[in-house]
């Protein structure tokens, strides 16, 4: 799903970036690692966090973007527990149904 989002991000003009593509390159240690993710959150001007299923790291992210002033935009499956860490926090909450569903509501709220 990821590239489905970073390819509609692209045809509205935004420039997407996912971790998760990242996370087959090689860290000498953790330090690395979390200096390149938060490196990636001082070029954003925008954070989307998924939060469908539990993810490690993700409150730490989204903290340091609220921290830097980003907008954050928190999304999850209709049937994925809810953060209320993640959601008094961001910008934005979007709850979907599907892929499809979810990128028609991420370029409403980014146009």
């Amino acid at each position: 799903m990821d590239l489905e989002i970073k390819k509609a991000l692209t045809r509205i003009g935004f420039e997407g970036y996912s971790f998760v593509f990242d996370q087959h390159l090689k860290f000498k240690n953790d330090q690395e690692m979390m200096v390149k993710v938060l490196g990636k959150i001082d070029e954003c001007d925008i954070l989307i966090a998924e939060l469908s299923d539990k993810q490690v790291g993700i409150g730490l992210e989204v903290g340091y973007a609220k921290a830097k002033n980003k907008r954050i935009i928190y999304i999850k499956r209709i049937d994925a527990a809810y953060s209320t860490t993640v959601g008094g926090v961001a910008d934005d909450i979007i709850d979907y149904k599907n892929c499809t569903d979810l990128i028609k509501k991420i370029v409403t709220k980014l146009l």
